[in-house]
């Protein structure tokens, strides 16, 4: 169960997750030690999965982002799902339920690689049905910080 303290610090990681453990203490009402404590906890909990940094991945070669819709055959999802992790430009894979079995975000370097994936590679996993590409052109809101108080 989590309580006041740590949806604070859960509140201040999502905006600043390289904030000091004296920092985010002072800003909790904790010393940097059990700051840290209660980190290490919601760590080990699996509360926090991963902190880490947002990149601008057009800045660093990926200007292509498409979110891929689906389809698998009837008891062939978790098989496609273990081939998609294999490629290493998927950035996410979510599991669905209705007529959409995977929800893919994908980068590219440019149009023709994404051709490439999708002629390529990802029509050669086995049990893939269909699949429908949205074009990202603009992310206007990745991720925003819970608020936990309106919940």
């Amino acid at each position: 169960m989590l309580d006041e303290v740590d949806l604070q610090i859960l509140q201040v990681l999502q905006t600043n997750s390289r904030i000091s453990f004296s920092e985010l203490g002072r800003s909790v009402g904790l010393s940097a030690t059990a700051a840290r404590n209660r980190i290490n906890s919601l760590v080990s909990r699996g509360i926090i999965r991963k902190l880490g940094a947002e990149l601008d991945w057009a800045k660093i070669g990926w200007p292509i982002q498409s979110i891929l819709l689906i389809r698998t055959e009837h008891g062939k999802a978790e098989a496609v799902t273990k081939q998609l992790h294999k490629i290493p430009q998927i950035l996410s894979i979510t599991k669905t339920a209705g007529n959409i079995d995977l929800v893919v975000r994908f980068l590219a370097g440019g149009i023709s690689d994404f051709t490439t994936f999708l002629h390529k590679s990802l029509s050669k996993i086995p049990g893939i049905t269909s699949i429908d590409t949205l074009m990202v052109l603009e992310e206007v809101n990745n991720t925003p910080p819970l608020q936990f108080e309106t919940l």
